[in-house]
């Protein structure tokens, strides 16, 4: 696997050596391959026609070398797509399935892992390939899909359901942004014809969650951008409780809010008469505000010490020391970045030159710039510098010194047809009176002490007590889902493809569940390809073939149909309106070992026994806690454990331990 990173390209490409795709348009019909097929598998076969192609062991690989930029430097990343089959799975029933609502679907033989990993990803992985730290039994791949932190990682189901896992921005250190990496999965899922994605969003910026800061806003989650929804929530959130928690917070009257917020905090009001005048429209509610904050932070440039006639670094006299003023300059900014990341605390100047490392490996020259620093304004900021009297040690601290408000009304005035017209908001001397990183600090602020700190801020105050409550219920709806077309477009059962000549069929196969009582199960519809006059018996054995290689359930699945076995299908799956069902049974052999499998399914979840006080009955990734008396599994939460203590060794319910007390007080 390693001979894959390549760090140069070769103008003449040699045969057997991957291509380069763009990145901007890898994923859709045409970049690189034609994917309009109907079936998930067939296209996801035509895109890795184009990969570079290595095996593992049991598990294969395909690398797809993909360019982000030419210029002004060029820049390319990797991305896999690891077969796993599931003899290589360490369960064969997929968690994160259960966890969004999928628990149900049958077993697949095969899951398909989209990777671009980060660069400490890869690293980490060559460590293991090159058997520092691998254990030779196990697959080298294996430990790729495994690894945490990847740029993206998603993975398919032989059937077409998937799961987004991660994806991480420039905020991480990758070099592409959280928005470009959800497009190219967003097309990726498209051009494959995926029928349904789940995924539990982690998403987050500067401490702030953005399912929370995103509902409040915008009514949706950041991924609500690309079309997800709400699939299942933790700690017994459904659909109902998510939407009227988000509809309450939403609408919460800014008036009110201030109104109150003016005897507790006079900080608040004053940023919110600040944003009040900014904005060109009135602003009514708590998602007025946050929509209109957000839509100005993007609008605005990002802020840059070198360039700005406000916002210049200081000039440290460089005539009695050894590096230039360009270096020095350089050092200031990674220096000022640094503080700007602790968001205005006092910090040591040790973990402010141990941060500032990371950039600048000159320690001299860090030494030589924190000196100098001590006490001087850099642009919209005063580096303060003090000795800790307590500690004994130099501690550095970054204020905002910058004047957010208009001088006077003609600079308000221009301010507010500037943001009306889609322009960067500046006075007319030139300089920026509000920067981008000023307003990302006041959403920061308003975020912690309105959606979070609402106890040591709001206090019991009539309806503004509730937005804590619907803030938590709104953070513990994690799941959300994307539908893709493949699933509500097919109404029409049969096709004609390859211009009439062929038929593309929707058909499953039914059979008798024996582990369930006989109960007939059905996978979803797949689309059968096959010639116009083919027979019945031709459509048959091509439908075992793909339900084979798709479920592990029906790995010898035989159908059973015997009518019209030799009569063409055309005429019949024309008149069809609902697709084809097939009638299938699965071999002895088979059954015993799915029953096996479900047999001890049924034992795991009659010895975890879930009933916690939130109305949670299964398993939605939470951190739960078992009684030592009765078995019962709660949740930490909804028990009292905060989420950094350790689960007691010993644990007793609620019910259990008042039962307890009686018995205390005999002899």
């Amino acid at each position: 696997m390693s001979n894959l990173i390549r760090t140069d390209l070769p103008k003449k490409r040699k045969r057997g050596e991957s291509r380069v795709f763009r990145l901007k348009t890898f994923g859709e019909t045409g970049h690189p391959a034609e994917m309009n097929q109907l079936s998930f598998r067939d296209n996801l076969g035509k895109l890795l026609e184009f990969g570079h192609f290595e095996s593992s062991g049991l598990m294969g690989s395909w690398s797809f070398q993909l360019e982000v930029h030419r210029h002004p430097n060029p820049l390319y990343v990797l991305l896999f797509v690891v077969e796993e089959p599931i003899e290589a799975s360490l369960n064969l029933r997929c968690n994160h399935c259960q966890y969004v609502g999928w628990g149900n679907q049958m077993i697949c033989n095969k899951k398909y892992h989209f990777v671009i990993p980060s660069k400490e990803t890869m690293a980490a992985f060559l460590k293991l390939e090159g058997g520092v730290c691998a254990s030779p039994e196990k697959e080298s791949l294996s430990h790729l899909v495994e690894l945490q932190g990847h740029v993206l990682h998603g993975f398919f189901h032989s059937n077409g359901f998937g799961h987004l896992l991660s994806i991480n921005g420039i905020e991480s250190g990758a070099d592409l942004t959280g928005h470009q990496v959800m497009e190219l999965w967003d097309r990726l899922c498209s051009g494959l014809k995926a029928r349904k994605i789940g995924l539990n969003d982690a998403s987050h910026k500067k401490g702030m969650e953005l399912r929370l800061l995103h509902g409040v806003a915008k009514g949706e989650p950041w991924f609500g951008r690309w079309g997800y929804r709400f699939g299942s929530g933790t700690y017994g959130v459904t659909q109902k409780i998510y939407e009227k928690a988000l509809e309450s917070v939403r609408n919460v009257p800014l008036c009110l809010l201030n109104h109150h917020l003016a005897s507790l905090n006079r900080d608040t009001p004053i940023l919110l008469s600040r944003y009040q005048t900014l904005s060109t429209e009135p602003l009514i509610t708590l998602s007025d505000l946050f929509m209109f904050m957000l839509h100005l932070h993007s609008r605005l440039p990002r802020d840059n010490y070198m360039n700005n006639s406000r916002n210049q670094i200081i000039s440290i006299d460089s005539t009695n020391c050894r590096w230039s003023q360009k270096r020095i300059q350089m050092a200031i900014k990674v220096v000022i970045e640094s503080l700007k990341r602790v968001e205005c605390r006092w910090i040591s100047r040790q973990e402010v030159r141990d941060a500032a490392r990371n950039y600048i490996g000159d320690t001299g020259l860090l030494d030589f710039v924190l000196k100098s620093l001590g006490n001087q304004v850099v642009g919209n900021y005063l580096v303060r510098r003090s000795l800790n009297p307590v500690k004994k040690v130099l501690e550095y601290c970054l204020e905002d010194i910058s004047n957010l408000l208009p001088n006077n009304n003609h600079e308000l005035t221009t301010l507010q047809n500037q943001y009306q017209m889609g322009k960067t908001p500046t006075t007319t001397n030139g300089h920026n009176k509000i920067t981008r990183g000023q307003v990302m600090k006041d959403i920061v602020y308003f975020y912690r002490h309105i959606l979070m700190d609402y106890k040591g801020v709001l206090g019991p105050i009539g309806i503004l007590n509730q937005i804590g409550m619907a803030s938590r219920a709104i953070l513990d709806a994690k799941y959300f889902i994307k539908e893709y077309h493949y699933i509500r477009d097919t109404s029409m059962k049969t096709i004609q493809l390859d211009g009439g000549g062929k038929l593309g069929i929707f058909c499953t196969i039914a059979w008798k569940s024996h582990h369930h009582n006989n109960d007939i199960k059905m996978p979803p519809q797949e689309c059968i390809v096959v010639n116009k006059n083919a027979t019945m018996s031709e459509l048959c054995r091509v439908a075992e073939r793909v339900f084979r290689e798709i479920y592990w359930e029906l790995r010898d699945v035989v159908v059973d149909n015997q009518r019209e076995m030799t009569t063409s299908i055309d005429e019949m799956a024309l008149n069809g309106t609902k697709g084809l069902v097939l009638d299938g049974s699965v071999g002895m052999m088979m059954n015993i070992e799915v029953m096996k499998y479900y047999d001890d399914e049924d034992s795991k979840k009659k010895e975890m026994r879930i009933e916690c006080e939130c109305g949670a009955k299964e398993e939605d990734g939470e951190r739960m806690v078992c009684c030592d008396i009765c078995e019962v599994w709660q949740h930490t939460r909804c028990v009292g454990v905060q989420h950094n203590e350790e689960v007691p060794r010993i644990f007793l319910c609620q019910s259990c331990d008042q039962h307890l007390i009686p018995l205390s007080f005999l002899p």
